[in-house]
């Protein structure tokens, strides 16, 4: 015999997020993606996917409902004006912004010694992992 208040415990969870308007950003993959499809079953009026990977982002966005439900804009997060014009667009389209969850990331493919170190790689590390979304 199923139990009714669990059904009931099982809708409002379900719906922790009705109504609200999402960026997620490096939401194009990987854990990005996977929170963006759960803000969407959680009740999302709207998820923006921001990333750099384009085909991806535009598919996610895509599967997730189309441009009523969700909308892919390409941001790299680095970049504190396209950011800006991030947050801007999706009040624009959506009337609103309520969750920005700052997911974008990149990793080390390389093993480096204090020999080789390179910099530049470091410095883009920092900015997408550490930097990114500080200034808004």
């Amino acid at each position: 015999m199923e139990d009714p208040t669990l059904d009931a415990v099982a809708q409002v969870t379900h719906k922790k997020l009705q109504g609200k308007v999402a960026i997620v950003t490096g939401g194009a993959s990987g854990i990005g993606e996977a929170t963006a499809r759960k803000f969407a079953l959680h009740g999302a009026r709207a998820v923006v996917i921001a990333d750099v990977q384009d085909d991806e982002g535009q598919n996610v966005a895509a599967s997730i409902g189309g441009p009523d439900r969700s909308t892919y804009i390409h941001c790299d997060v680095t970049d504190e004006e396209q950011v800006k014009c991030l947050v801007e667009s999706t009040v624009r389209i959506y009337g609103r912004l309520d969750i920005m969850f700052s997911n974008a990331g990149i990793g080390s493919a390389s093993q480096q010694t204090v020999l080789d170190f390179d910099l530049a790689s470091y410095d883009k590390l920092m900015a997408v992992n550490v930097r990114g979304w500080r200034r808004v």
